[in-house]
């Protein structure tokens, strides 16, 4: 889970899926990815030699930017102009595996001292794997530093090893710092004609105004539940289609946490997060929901105390949208929790729950940033401030 995870549950909502025609395909390069509309923008401005040397995919977490990202540089390396990619070519499955001498993938690490060689490559074989899993340093601040930036265009002096363009995929670009963004910024002002940068990005406020201005803008959108089956089925096997239905409504749709929480008892996670929500309401029962924070917040990489804000925001966006008066069950994540969120909103009907939403974005802001050292006061301070805000003092 990273800092970008608040912001991802606004993001998400359910969507059902159209089924992709004969035309569909012919206008697509990656079917098995989805987003057809972005693909048939790129592929037309492929097919007439007409693509732009810089482009930025935008849009929530998890909704598989990567992954079209490398399809990219499958594309441009491994297809005519007619744009049918020749999946089985040594070019197609070194790009496939993160491994072609013409393609830099590049994401957030921790600073060069605080990351071993292998770590890294782990970190880009898992991500070859599967290209919708998160890559993880834990307790570790990451970021794309000036180093990287430098690097990157040195590589691009030169001419390409075997391919037909160099393309070099930032992940995660908000993550630049401000030295390496204004690095990368002359390197899309003059780009050599063989070069092609990928953007990705879940914040993409985050980014320079000069950057965006020299890419071209695709805005993608969270997959439709049709798409995360075959996906899951892909690089997870089979999982039980009322398994499936209910993680991904819990995961917002996010296909990097569906993996995660696929591999995790999460609805036992839910249930911790709302009895803490009680134990918040009688809050002087202090012993009680000590009992209940301390082994969530000794876990070393803080991924219990993360997710156990996370079911609090997503108990609190459903929250959100009964209290506007949402008639669509569809809008809640929580579906089926639906009659227990509606006692719970009976019993705070005056409650600052935007308020509450953004005291604990807070706290996952704070368990993110690697120099806090004591989650158990994280979140004993946030129990603290829900108590206010739900008994209105």
């Amino acid at each position: 889970m990273t800092k970008n995870d608040a912001r991802s549950a606004n993001d998400a909502k359910p969507m059902t899926a159209k089924p992709m025609t004969i035309n569909d395909r012919e206008a697509v390069f990656a079917p098995e990815i989805g987003h057809p509309e972005i693909q048939e923008r790129i592929l037309s401005g492929y097919r007439q030699n007409r693509l732009p040397h810089a482009l930025m995919f935008y849009g929530p977490e998890g909704c598989g930017k990567d992954a079209l990202a490398i399809a990219v540089a499958q594309l441009v390396n491994c297809a005519p102009p007619g744009g049918q990619i020749d999946r089985a070519s040594a070019q197609y499955l070194k790009i496939a595996h993160l491994q072609h001498p013409d393609l830099k993938f590049i994401f957030p690490t921790p600073s060069k001292t605080n990351l071993k060689d292998d770590e890294l490559l782990e970190a880009l074989r898992e991500k070859a794997r599967n290209p919708y899993r998160r890559i993880l340093f834990p307790n570790k601040n990451v970021f794309i530093g000036i180093d990287t930036v430098r690097e990157l265009k040195q590589e691009a002096r030169y001419k390409v090893y075997e391919g037909q363009k160099k393309v070099f995929i930032i992940s995660e670009a908000d993550q630049m710092r401000v030295e390496a963004a204004n690095a990368l910024l002359k390197l899309l002002e003059e780009p050599p004609d063989n070069l092609m940068l990928v953007l990705t990005t879940s914040n993409i406020y985050k980014i320079l105004p000069t950057i965006k201005s020299r890419c071209q803008l695709f805005r993608f959108s969270p997959l439709p539940e049709e798409r995360i089956r075959d996906l899951v089925e892909k690089y997870a096997g089979p999982v039980n289609p009322a398994k499936l239905s209910l993680v991904a409504r819990l995961a917002g749709y996010n296909m990097k946490r569906i993996f995660d929480f696929l591999e995790k008892d999460v609805i036992a996670v839910r249930d911790q997060a709302i009895e803490f929500l009680r134990k918040t309401w009688s809050i002087h029962k202090s012993q009680e929901l000590l009992e209940i924070l301390e082994p969530i917040a000794s876990g070393k990489d803080r991924e219990e105390a993360r997710l156990l804000l996370w079911f609090l925001l997503l108990w609190f966006q459903d929250i959100l949208h009964l209290q506007k008066g949402a008639a669509e069950s569809a809008e809640l994540l929580n579906l089926d929790q639906k009659v227990a969120l509606e006692k719970f909103l009976s019993y705070i009907p005056g409650a600052d729950i935007a308020g509450i939403v953004w005291e604990i974005e807070a706290a996952l802001k704070d368990l993110d940033d690697a120099r806090n050292y004591n989650p158990l006061l994280i979140l004993s301070t946030l129990a603290i401030k829900l108590n206010k805000k739900i008994t209105k003092q």
